[in-house]
């Protein structure tokens, strides 16, 4: 057996030192020692290597800096790298490190490669799709399973399975099914001034924290074709599991999942942590209009392939945001908390998924979308039908996205409106990448339903919850400047942001005549896998 290289340069290194300062001579040890004389070693120069890729399409890591082709930025240049815009499926397509389509997830990690028998994308299995299991030669294996390196009657060299059984990492039979695991941790130095006593006075905050640490696991499921999970655990304030959604094939591209939070009709509460190109979610266009609940289900697939898609939801559950299971409600009620609704997204142009990230890191293909969609949700204390629209605009350097919500509540009156602007621009693709985003929310007076068409309230105005009375009107600007320092998987984000609320008839703000107006600048080192 060859001695391992690591170990024989270690007793190389130290020999002369284990000997001991009070080891004899080399020539006193034997008298009868021969004398040997010393003989050069000719050694081979080791060829340098180069110092970025040279050949982007020959599977070889050519500057070995542990990335290669595509996936290496020094080949994003070359023509055989970029996006075509045409789906991402096929072994070739699915495993040459370009993000094909432009819908912001490369290879396996984008559905498309999960919809079909791509090898590549199926980890360690090697057996047939048949939901109990099968075997890795295709036959049964004779007495049932085989353990360890045995040979299977048959002859076969790869080991054969019977039933549900997994090994982690083995290279034969049945294994981990392109089960993927990703993190997002980020820090922040804020600096915040409120003007919290008079109109032109502010008040300022310093603040440092780690912001964010959000742990994901996702993939599909072992023995069920077209299938796929998403676990994702948050801990910036309290460990909890944030979201979770096990999504099943009903067959001709239709899906059934469940899921935590998901019966919304935006996507903002949804999405990653990874995906925010302001750091935060306009909480104005999320809190009022969708509550993460912690029971949904849902059904979604196509009306007509890439270009017509439906969805319908139901949930249920305590009603706070980010809580998984349990009862916990605010005033000490038993109502239940239920959302149910129905929405259509239009993809004229273009291929675009309502989670593709909002960040652009290098040019995209065109794409443009429109979603329209409606529901119903009653809360502790309020209940409301509401209507949401969204269009998205992708192309080049340039991405845009608006969102208008509107609901008319029917417990105590108040009709509500938010509209959001998000735009970026890719000021250096691979480098520089510029988003702002502009937005509203809007509440009437309490009544207000009643006066305008003559439907009562259901709800004591003299008893009006205190969430309720939170809710105020706000305009909100940002902007942020993220240069990507390593890759795409660490960014450095510059954020300003200018937000006036009217001042809460609750608490400190009871009296106060004018309006709350808070500037904020962050700075945020973020890693994200």
């Amino acid at each position: 057996m060859k001695t391992p290289w690591l170990l024989a340069l270690i007793l190389a290194v130290t020999a002369p030192a284990l000997a001991g300062e009070d080891a004899p001579p080399a020539e006193a040890t034997s008298a009868a020692a021969t004398p040997i004389a010393a003989t050069p070693v000719a050694v081979a120069p080791v060829a340098e290597l180069p110092a970025t890729e040279t050949i982007c399409n020959d599977h070889v890591d050519n500057d070995g800096d542990a990335v290669y082709d595509c996936g290496d930025t020094d080949c994003s240049k070359e023509t055989y790298c970029q996006a075509d815009g045409k789906p991402e499926t096929g072994k070739e397509r699915c495993g040459d490190w370009i993000d094909n389509d432009g819908d912001g997830l490369i290879d396996c990690e984008d559905q498309e490669c999960q919809l079909g028998n791509i090898p590549n994308c199926k980890g360690s299995w090697k057996g047939d799709f048949d939901g109990e299991g099968g075997s890795a030669t295709g036959d049964d294996a004779p007495g049932g399973e085989v353990e360890g390196g045995d040979v299977p009657a048959t002859g076969d060299k790869k080991r054969a399975y019977r039933g549900d059984v997994e090994q982690p990492d083995s290279e034969d039979g049945v294994g981990f099914i392109g089960i993927r695991f990703g993190v997002v941790a980020a820090v922040q130095q804020l600096l915040t001034t409120t003007n919290l006593k008079e109109p032109g006075t502010y008040d300022s905050r310093i603040d440092t924290r780690f912001d964010t640490l959000q742990l994901r696991a996702f993939g599909s499921l072992p023995l069920l074709e077209d299938s796929f999970f998403l676990l994702s655990l948050a801990a910036s304030q309290s460990p909890r599991i944030s979201f979770a959604m096990f999504q099943f094939p009903l067959g001709k591209g239709h899906y059934f999942n469940i899921n935590t939070g998901g019966g919304t009709l935006s996507a903002q509460p949804l999405v990653s942590a990874a995906k925010r190109p302001l750091l935060d979610n306009p909480i104005y266009l999320r809190n009022p209009f969708d509550q993460f609940l912690d029971a949904g289900v849902e059904v979604n697939g196509p009306i007509v392939l890439n270009l017509l898609r439906y969805r319908v939801f139901a949930g249920g559950g305590s009603g706070l945001f980010g809580n998984f299971g349990g009862r916990s409600f605010e005033d000490a009620t038993v109502n239940p908390t239920f959302s149910t609704g129905a929405q259509l997204q239009i993809t004229p142009i273009g291929i675009y998924n309502r989670f593709d990230s909002p960040f652009l890191y290098r040019p995209v293909p065109l794409a443009a979308s429109f979603s329209l969609g409606g529901k119903y949700e009653q809360r502790e204390r309020e209940r409301f039908p509401a209507a949401h629209g969204m269009a998205v605009l992708r192309y080049g350097i340039f991405a845009a996205q608006f969102e208008s919500y509107n609901k008319a509540e029917l417990n105590f009156g108040a009709l509500q409106t938010a509209n959001y602007l998000q735009v970026g621009v890719l000021l250096w693709p691979e480098w520089f990448f510029l988003a702002a985003d502009i937005g509203h929310f809007y509440t009437s007076d309490l009544g207000q339903l009643t006066t305008l068409t003559k439907i009562p309230v259901a709800g004591d105005l003299a008893d009006v919850p205190n969430a309720i009375r939170r809710q105020r009107n706000e305009i909100q600007a940002r902007a942020a400047l993220h240069w990507y320092f390593w890759r795409q998987n660490g960014v450095m984000t510059l954020r300003y942001t200018f937000d006036q609320a009217d001042p809460v008839p609750l608490g400190p703000q009871r009296d106060r005549t004018f309006p709350v107006i808070t500037h904020e600048a962050v700075l945020q080192a973020q890693v994200r896998f």
